[in-house]
């Protein structure tokens, strides 16, 4: 389990937004201050971000609270491929299938960005059938 704290802003049901700053990696680093990467981390992790979160346990939680919200591990790792290698992949395939076919390189690009989009269409289909299950979701894990 993937876990993170989180502050309670709204009580549902079953639902509960929280709010969680956001983190990097940035800081770990040895060149830390002399990186343009950190400074835009060190800005993105100054915004705090709300999310909605599952409470399937039925915790008793109240606004205010300290919570530790979290996501299986294995649908991290999935969705992360899903969205991340599995596009470039495909993009790196039509290249290579176009450069065998011995296609001009305007043709290769074309067909590389065809590809790209066409699984980044198939990737939002799939992920608006798959987006409800528990499996993807972040729910509470316990009340700090």
């Amino acid at each position: 389990m993937i876990e993170e704290q989180a502050k309670v802003v709204s009580v549902d049901q079953r639902q509960v937004l929280v709010s969680a700053k956001r983190n990097s990696a940035c800081g770990q680093c040895a060149a830390k201050e002399g990186c343009g990467q950190s400074a835009i981390a060190e800005w993105a992790a100054s915004k705090m971000v709300d999310v909605s979160v599952n409470n399937p346990l039925q915790l008793s939680i109240n606004v205010g609270d300290s919570v530790i919200v979290g996501i299986n591990e294995q649908s991290f790792l999935k969705a992360s491929l899903l969205l991340y290698f599995v596009p470039l992949m495909v993009m790196f395939m039509a290249g290579a299938i176009t450069t065998m076919a011995a296609a001009s390189e305007g043709v290769i690009i074309l067909s590389s960005m065809t590809a790209l989009l066409g699984c980044f269409y198939v990737i939002k289909r799939y992920i608006s059938k798959v987006a409800d299950s528990d499996a993807y979701q972040l729910v509470v894990l316990e009340v700090l």
